[in-house]
């Protein structure tokens, strides 16, 4: 946080709803009001943990994804927007399938807020949420409860499509793509997150690289593969694909920040 900016100033009050409880238009309303010794003193201990480059989202153990708040611990990533970008594309392939049952795979799930926004936005499917740690799926299971989805969403521990038997619609994967010689470089915040959900390996898509791999016998005819990548990998990636479906239909997707985020893979 530094002093001063807009950042700091707004964190600030987030610590502080967060402390106290409140939303936004009751801290502005009741702004007069004198706060508690006792909640004074875990504000201020909650800013010296930020000052200290500690994720906001593992401080507060709640980050919005897709207008929807997701608990995260130490134990997941911490979603972030440009990954919502996963979600309207899967959306949209959804309803081009023309399927009456959607089955999805959310691999690499983490807190599963890519599975749960799926299930809420999709309403016709199925969805296996797949991760390798256990203390994830935890994670994943708590937020797939909180948002009623329990039967809607199953949870399976597995290195990435492992444990999946039945043929695929949508697979929809937000895997580590950072190379591991970057890591070093990341922003002390980043550093903060699961090594394992940020190293992709000596060349950023080892990981998709094995997904890819993994999917050539898993995938429904017709079907659709979604992936995020950093946008220097895009050309790697669309060769990835090619390599592996040599006759889908591969695009690279854009963020809000016109930044290429992600590929979409069109099987027919």
């Amino acid at each position: 946080m530094k002093t001063g900016s807009l950042d700091a100033k707004l964190e600030a009050e987030v610590l502080l709803r967060h402390v106290l409880k409140i939303d936004r238009a009751a801290m502005f309303r009741d702004l007069d009001e004198d706060i508690s010794m006792e909640d004074s003193s875990n504000i201020a201990s909650l800013v010296k943990r930020r000052i200290k480059r500690e994720p906001l989202a593992y401080i507060t153990g709640v980050k919005e994804f897709y207008g929807l708040p997701f608990v995260v611990s130490e134990d997941v990533l911490i979603p972030r927007q440009e990954t919502e970008l996963l979600v309207d594309a899967a959306i949209v392939q959804a309803k081009s399938l023309g399927k009456n049952q959607i089955s999805i795979v959310d691999v690499g799930t983490g807190s599963g807020a890519i599975a749960v926004s799926l299930a809420l936005n999709i309403p016709t499917s199925s969805i296996i949420a797949v991760d390798i740690s256990e203390s994830a799926l935890a994670i994943a299971d708590d937020n797939r409860r909180t948002h009623g989805l329990y039967s809607r969403i199953k949870l399976r521990r597995g290195n990435l499509l492992e444990p999946i038997i039945d043929k695929i619609d949508i697979l929809v994967s937000n895997l580590p793509y950072i190379r591991s010689d970057k890591l070093t470089s990341l922003q002390e915040e980043v550093l903060r997150e699961p090594v394992v959900a940020l190293d992709g390996g000596y060349d950023g898509l080892e990981l998709i690289k094995r997904l890819l791999f993994q999917a050539v016998d898993k995938m429904s005819n017709p079907g659709v593969i979604l992936f995020e990548i950093d946008p220097d990998q895009a050309s790697e990636a669309v060769k990835l694909c090619q390599q592996f479906f040599p006759s889908a239909i591969t695009t690279v997707l854009k963020d809000l920040s016109n930044n290429e985020r992600a590929v979409l893979l069109e099987i027919r």
